[in-house]
């Protein structure tokens, strides 16, 4: 199959919530309430940032050719763990359609942490956080560890090269 990465849009976010609604939603329902609004506000905001403060949140989605949305990740720069002041780039969401093959939703994860190391990399921010609350995590976080990640429970860590990325101040 082929598809396209593209920064997201305003007319992206109902798509990337229909998709979240469809094939995640159930990850959250008995923790959290599904707030549909709520994730297209919060989805709006970063696609908005992204555009008017470059290098402040990343959004990007894939597009098969006739144009269905297939998957789609955010991650947000600048934020900090609890114990460092080191900056890192935060993993917000990482959602793929699960009815596509495996295969193929491999390749789009893989995608995904390329677009994350890159982000970082053009930020100047030496570490990323991947996290994933979700049932059926393994497949997932192998596909970290393969990249270099430090895999900690359901966090992956990766701290970049300083010939990739120098700390932002």
């Amino acid at each position: 199959m082929n598809y396209t990465w593209i920064e997201a849009r305003g007319a992206d976010v109902n798509d990337i919530v229909a998709l979240a609604e469809t094939h995640f939603q159930n990850e959250i329902d008995l923790i959290f309430t599904p707030q549909p609004l709520a994730y297209s506000r919060n989805l709006t905001y970063a696609v908005v940032n992204q555009f008017y403060s470059p290098g402040s949140d990343l959004v990007i989605v894939a597009r098969d050719d006739s144009n269905k949305l297939i998957a789609y990740t955010w991650a947000k720069n600048g934020e900090r763990s609890w114990w460092s002041d080191d900056p890192m780039v935060s993993v917000h969401m990482a959602h793929v359609n699960m009815d596509l093959s495996p295969k193929l939703r491999i390749r789009l994860v893989n995608d995904m942490l390329d677009s994350w190391e890159q982000f970082a990399t053009s930020c100047g921010t030496p570490i990323i956080c991947s996290t994933t609350m979700r049932h059926d995590q393994d497949g997932f976080l192998k596909l970290h560890s393969r990249r270099g990640y430090s895999v900690r429970g359901s966090f992956a860590y990766k701290r970049l090269t300083l010939t990739q990325a120098t700390p932002a101040n």
